[in-house]
C-alpha cells in the first residue's frame, strides 16, 4: 500500500468516526438515558439511607420490646411477693411497692417509647416503598429510552463497527512508525493528525506557505511535515506520483 494514500484513507476514517460518534452523541435518547441514570443512582442513595434509618429502627423496637418484656417479668415477681403475704414487715412492703410503682413507670414509658419508634419504622417503610417504586418507573423509563435509542442509533453503530474495522486494516497495513507519528499528532491537534498539501495550502491548518517551503516539500518525499503546524502533511499520494 502507498503510505501516503493508505495514512489519508486512514485520517478519513478518523474523521468519519469521529463524526458517526458524535451523532451519536446527540441522539436525545441518549442523553435522555444518561440523566436517567443519573436520577436513578440518587434514588438508589437516599433509598439505601431510608433503609438503614428503618434497620435502626427496627433494632431499637426489639431492644425496647425485649427490655419491657423483662420488666414485665420483674413486675409479676415483684407482684407475686406482695399477694402471697410472706412480707409482713411494714417498711419492707413499703420500699417494695415503691419499687413496683416505679417499674410500672418505667414500662408506660418504654412502651410509649416503643409506639413513637414504631411508628417512625412504619414511616421509613412506607418512604422505602414509594423509592422503591419511583426506581422501578424510572428502570421502566429508561427500557423505553434503550430500545428507542438502539432502534435509531443501531444504523451509526453498525457504520461506526464497519469504519473502525477499515481503520484497524489500514493501520496495520501502514509501516508502524508512520501510525505512530500519525497518532501523536492526531492526540496533540485535536484529532487531526494529517494534512494535505494543496497548491501552497495545508489542508489542515489553512495556512497559506511561503513559496519557498512549498517548494522545499515538493521536492521531498511523499509524506513531509507542515512547517506550521507541524502535522504529518501529504505532498502527493503514489498514484500522483505515478
Amino acid at each position: 500500500m502507498d503510505p501516503a494514500r493508505g495514512l489519508l484513507s486512514l485520517s478519513e476514517q478518523d474523521l468519519g468516526i469521529v463524526r458517526a460518534e458524535k451523532r451519536l452523541d446527540e441522539i436525545p435518547e441518549k442523553r435522555a438515558i444518561l440523566e436517567l441514570r443519573k436520577r436513578i443512582r440518587e434514588f438508589e442513595a437516599v433509598r439505601a439511607k431510608a433503609e438503614a434509618y428503618v434497620n435502626e429502627a427496627r433494632h431499637a423496637v426489639k431492644r425496647d420490646e425485649d427490655e419491657a418484656a423483662g420488666l414485665d417479668a420483674k413486675i409479676e415477681s415483684e407482684q407475686a411477693k406482695i399477694l402471697s403475704g410472706s412480707i409482713t414487715n411494714p417498711k419492707e412492703l413499703q420500699n417494695l411497692t415503691r419499687e413496683l410503682d416505679a417499674l410500672k413507670r418505667r414500662k408506660d414509658k418504654l412502651d410509649n417509647t416503643t409506639i413513637s419508634v414504631m411508628e417512625k419504622v412504619e414511616t421509613g417503610e412506607g418512604q422505602v416503598a414509594r423509592i422503591d417504586e419511583a426506581i422501578g418507573l424510572a428502570h421502566s423509563k429508561e427500557e423505553q429510552l434503550i430500545a428507542a435509542f438502539q432502534e435509531k442509533g443501531g444504523t451509526l453503530q453498525r457504520e461506526i463497527a464497519s469504519m473502525k474495522a477499515k481503520r484497524d486494516a489500514l493501520s496495520a497495513a501502514l509501516p508502524a512508525e508512520l501510525v505512530a507519528r500519525y497518532e501523536q499528532q492526531r492526540t496533540t491537534k485535536h484529532g487531526i493528525g494529517v494534512g494535505m498539501l494543496q497548491g501552497d495550502t495545508c489542508s489542515a491548518c489553512r495556512v497559506q506557505l511561503p513559496s519557498e517551503r512549498t517548494q522545499a516539500l515538493e521536492a521531498g518525499p511523499d509524506i513531509g511535515v507542515c512547517p506550521n503546524c507541524k502535522r504529518l502533511l501529504i505532498v502527493r499520494t503514489g498514484e500522483a506520483h505515478e
